[in-house]
């Protein structure tokens, strides 16, 4: 059985800094992502070594030294305790991924809203991912469905880099393509329309959506995801409804899964969404 974190450091931390210790923390591949309080800043390797012996498979410990910013959502990471690196292999549901978190955006979070969406594709479905990264979601897509296509759009050149090593790794270059640039300038060069479309930016999806009903089959599925405050569904779809009227469309029907919280009061949210 596991200890704890806060009792293998009870004894080495006082009561007070074990108040404000945070036992929670993300693994991706074998690199733990924790964050440490400012109070607790001169007992980081402390808590990283402490971390490392919780758990076999951990490697690295690194702590959020930052918020995520710019425009491709990274977050500083600075390494507390184990190998001196920040790439690391992550599997999730069989698919190998290789990625640098601080480097690309990549929520280990989000795996089983991957898989649930994956789940979903029917055999000899066209499929476009917008704001792809690393390839998750095309590669969960390539695993579990029998997708005729699968294209990804990624405007961060060290996320494409990620993406076509993990096309590799997963030996799925036969069905997978994937697109480095701006998706409004990408996507209207490449030919062709698509049955699904998924759209895991909800800082901008709502923005990008005309676009991706220009590309979207009569009878597609759009699926848009979104920060939305606690209790506002029908404001959500009301403005994805608004944006379908005015591309000449009509959402026949659509449901919503919560799919994780950024903040109190906010919900990420996925909005499903069969498009006339």
């Amino acid at each position: 059985m596991r200890m704890k974190l806060k009792d293998l450091l009870r004894g080495t931390l006082s009561d007070s800094e074990l108040d404000y210790l945070i036992q929670s923390y993300d693994l991706v591949g074998d690199m733990a992502i924790t964050i440490i309080p400012p109070e607790l800043s001169h007992r980081q390797r402390l808590i990283g070594e402490a971390i490392l012996a919780t758990n076999k498979r951990i490697k690295v410990v690194a702590k959020r030294d930052g918020l995520h910013h710019g425009e491709f959502r990274t977050i500083p990471l600075k390494i507390v305790a184990g190998e001196q690196r920040k790439e690391t292999l992550h599997v999730e549901f069989g698919v190998r991924l290789l990625v640098n978190p601080e480097q690309v955006y990549f929520s280990v979070r989000s795996g089983s809203e991957r898989k649930r969406v994956a789940d979903l594709v029917l055999p000899g479905e066209d499929v476009l991912v917008m704001f792809s990264g690393v390839a998750p979601y095309p590669l969960m897509v390539n695993r579990f469905s029998r997708a005729a296509s699968i294209v990804g759009i990624e405007s961060n050149p060290l996320a494409h880099g990620y993406a076509l090593r993990n096309l590799k790794l997963n030996r799925a270059e036969d069905r997978v393509s994937v697109f480095c640039g701006d998706v409004a300038e990408v996507l209207p060069r490449l030919e062709g329309s698509y049955h699904r479309i998924i759209m895991p930016l909800p800082t901008a999806s709502l923005e990008y959506l005309p676009l991706a009903l220009n590309s979207l089959r009569s009878g597609g599925t759009i699926h848009l995801y979104y920060f939305r405050p606690t209790g506002s569904v029908n404001n959500s779809l009301l403005a994805i409804d608004n944006a379908c009227r005015t591309a000449g469309r009509k959402v026949a029907h659509s449901t919503e899964t919560t799919c994780g919280h950024t903040s109190p009061g906010t919900s990420r949210s996925c909005f499903d969404c069969l498009i006339e």
